[in-house]
């Protein structure tokens, strides 16, 4: 299959480069920056997903099957809050239109964890499934739930669209400093729900729900399979988020952020652990 991946050359996009490439797709990476590495047999282009123009010309150059859409600025305060969200909602909103109109079997968008507003409040409930109510804070978060309710509106058009909130990726070499920055300010890591991801288990997510013919379009909670902590999880929920309902939380250090859906619609499992023995 033909996939263009956008954000080809970010932190998190360079390993679903690396996942489609290494699964025998025919990948074109579509970013504003050059790649500062390349990987074989991978076409990269340079082009900005905030002109319909770039997103139309890429996908009917690499006679694209699908997409996999991680560009954007990746938080507030990259640039002027206007700037973050026109040009986050305008590049999601294009590469559905591209899509739909170029007949392209799906889009995976990578929405983000920070639509439930967790900084400022703590969850209803535990664990939190798509279900929780939306909070978002910033105009990052905000441009996320646009372009969610974007692909939900596609999605009734008939395109299949699947768009994933993202808990925590990061890097696979980033992972251990991550952890220990986590144990060493727990209260503030509510934020995160003391949770990450592997940017790995994020590029096998993406594979995996392009692969699934029958995933239903719809929004999916990505995280890490546990913690940051090896206490109980309802221990860390009931110090630092004792507002949250957690009647129904299980035993163990399991994230609080819920993977079921993912798991049950595309076999989602994470396999890279954050924590190691003799690392974290």
């Amino acid at each position: 299959m033909r996939v263009v991946i956008s954000g080809g050359s970010g932190r998190i996009g360079r390993f679903v480069v690396e996942e489609f490439a290494s699964h025998g797709y025919e990948v074109t990476s579509l970013d504003l920056a050059p790649a500062a590495t390349r990987v074989d047999g991978v076409r990269y282009m340079v082009g900005d997903v905030s002109r319909a123009e770039d997103v139309f010309g890429v996908l009917a150059y690499a006679k694209a099957e699908a997409m996999v859409h991680m560009a954007a600025w990746s938080d507030p305060g990259i640039v002027p809050d206007t700037r973050t969200y026109s040009n986050n909602v305008s590049a999601t909103y294009n590469v559905l239109d591209a899509a739909d109109n170029l007949g392209l079997k799906r889009v995976i968008l990578a929405s983000s964890a920070q639509v439930y507003g967790f900084a400022d409040n703590d969850p209803l409930f535990a664990p939190v499934t798509e279900e929780h109510p939306l909070r978002p804070l910033n105009s990052y978060a905000l441009s996320k739930v646009a372009g969610e309710e974007a692909a939900e509106w596609f999605s009734r058009r008939g395109l299949s669209t699947l768009s994933f909130r993202i808990m925590g990726a990061r890097a696979p070499q980033d992972m251990a400093t991550e952890v220990a920055r986590a144990r060493a300010r727990p209260a503030q890591e509510r934020f995160l729900l003391w949770t990450r991801i592997d940017a790995r288990d994020v590029a096998i997510g993406c594979r995996q729900a392009l692969e699934t013919l029958n995933a239903p379009s719809g929004i999916y909670n990505l995280s890490g399979r546990t913690t940051c902590f090896e206490e109980e999880t309802a221990a860390l929920i009931a110090r630092y988020a004792p507002a949250t309902d957690r009647a129904n939380f299980p035993p163990g250090n399991m994230s609080p952020f819920s993977s079921a859906k993912a798991h049950t619609a595309f076999g989602f499992h994470p396999q890279f652990p954050v924590l190691r023995t003799g690392v974290c």
